[in-house]
């Protein structure tokens, strides 16, 4: 059979062959400040009424189609200059800032983070290209005072680097051009600090890094990290940071637009599995996207079939459509249920204009002892 290569989104968004909107409520955005000015900065996006008395803005933000949140903590006095830890989310203490941040992205499911922390450069505006998986960092204020664990990702080797994954040049120019006499850089050498503001920045990319395939429910296009000049009075950076959202919000609208989802054929159960495929349009040859299996029985084994031919026929309780088969595969589902399959279609010129798709898998809890996905159509001309 010829090469596949495929990119999946959320069942949910598979209507039509393109992707659709994402249903309410509205994709969400988080920020998170530290130090003033940068949670000055982000204050008019938190929908806490103590901390944001005026009222929270963020709610389809601009009519952009987007609710944006913020969290940071408070320091008193709220000018200062020798701050601390400070008191509620997001503390500047690495045990209070993993804790928080883990509970606040995973309820959010943001589909972009931009962290915020203050820098002792005046009226820098700095995008942060690099955050690492360390293993030293400074002490913070209070015990401990080291990351628990250190390094904090166990995913991935001491030292990793995590690279920003917003449109860093595209911040600086909107930054730039609105005049705001703000020295607005992207700092490619070096790090983000290695005390807490890149600890919280490493969270943010590495948060993304889980959820970077359209086909996860919690797909996060963009995160990445802006230092924040101390000398920057409030009001111009709030609109540093509004300049700063427009400018990733229209790079991730970019990225949505251009995400196209095959076609969902139907023929799902036995069982509640969803298959799904999303990514770049397979008539290009190079063009990649990824297939995500969602809703399966853990920890068990299924086969994936395709063919050029949809003629279902009635097999273990349900119906399989891609016959007769041109190729299967085993696959291995994880502990929820699922299965993921990076960048594994690949679109090219030629060969069949479109296969059909279908996973069939081991489920003690179904009748026949078997699950069944839906049938995708996949488009290649």
């Amino acid at each position: 059979m010829q090469a596949l290569a495929l990119r999946l989104l959320p069942a949910g968004l598979l209507a039509t062959g393109l992707c659709a909107q994402l249903p309410a409520p509205r994709p969400a955005i988080l920020l998170t400040g530290y130090w003033p000015p940068s949670n000055e900065a982000v204050r008019p996006f938190s929908n806490n009424p103590v901390q944001n008395p005026g009222g929270w803005v963020g709610s389809d933000w601009e009519g952009r189609g987007y609710d944006v949140y913020s969290y940071f903590p408070e320091f008193s006095p709220p000018t200062c200059t020798t701050c601390g830890a400070g008191a509620g989310d997001l503390m500047v203490d690495y045990q209070d800032t993993s804790t928080d941040f883990w509970a606040l992205a995973n309820a959010i499911q943001p589909i972009a983070i931009i962290t915020f922390s203050r820098t002792g450069a005046s009226l820098s505006w700095e995008l942060e290209s690099n955050q690492y998986n360390r293993t030293s960092w400074g002490n913070d204020y209070i015990a401990p005072v080291q990351p628990t664990p250190s390094p904090p990702d166990g995913s991935v080797p001491a030292g990793f680097l995590r690279l920003s994954k917003l449109p860093m040049q595209d911040v600086v120019n909107a930054v730039t051009a609105a005049g705001l006499g703000l020295n607005s850089f992207i700092c490619f050498s070096g790090s983000a600090g290695g005390f807490v503001s890149e600890f919280v920045a490493y969270h943010g990319v590495w948060y993304q890094s889980l959820h970077d395939s359209p086909t996860d429910p919690a797909w996060c296009i963009a995160a990445g990290h802006v230092h924040v000049g101390s000398g920057i009075s409030w009001p111009i950076a709030r609109t540093a940071a509004e300049v700063t959202l427009r400018t990733v919000i229209a790079h991730v609208d970019g990225v949505r637009a251009a995400t196209v989802c095959q076609v969902d054929f139907g023929l799902q159960g036995p069982g509640t599995s969803t298959l799904v495929a999303c990514g770049q349009p397979l008539n290009v040859n190079g063009n990649v996207a990824d297939m995500r299996l969602i809703g399966g029985a853990p920890n068990t084994i299924g086969v994936l079939g395709f063919s050029d031919q949809f003629n279902p026929v009635p097999v273990f309780g349900g119906l399989i459509g891609p016959v007769p088969l041109l190729h299967t595969q085993l696959i291995l589902l994880d502990a929820q249920g699922g299965w993921f399959w990076d960048d594994g279609l690949i679109g090219f010129p030629g060969g069949f204009p479109q296969l059909f798709a279908q996973v069939a898998y081991l489920d003690a809890a179904q009748p026949a002892g078997w699950g069944i996905s839906n049938t995708l159509s996949l488009l290649y001309q």
